[in-house]
């Protein structure tokens, strides 16, 4: 049986290749995206006007970290968190 996977506390899991490959398949489903958008009133990914795209960018995205944080990756299985890990680890090498 495989040791417990750790989840680390924000912002601390930006150093996880588990949690960084949570993320980025996470902004690869629209689903998702846009129901972040529709809960925290948010417009990641919508076509809008540069100014309005660089403040997205800025506090959209940390918002959408958080929230993949608490809803996506802290309720990974062990199996998972442990598979990403491996998989981000292979890719680097």
């Amino acid at each position: 049986m495989a040791e417990p996977a750790v989840r680390l506390p924000m912002p601390v899991a930006y150093c996880d290749p588990a949690f960084r490959a949570c993320l980025l398949g996470a902004i690869e489903e629209p689903e998702l995206v846009s129901e972040f958008n529709r809960l925290y009133g948010a417009t990641l990914g919508a076509r809008t006007t540069a100014i309005e795209q660089m403040v997205d960018k800025a506090t959209g995205m940390r918002g959408f970290a958080k929230f993949v944080h608490d809803s996506v990756y802290t309720r990974l299985s062990d199996e998972a968190i442990h598979s990403l890990r491996a998989g981000a680890l292979a890719a680097a090498h």
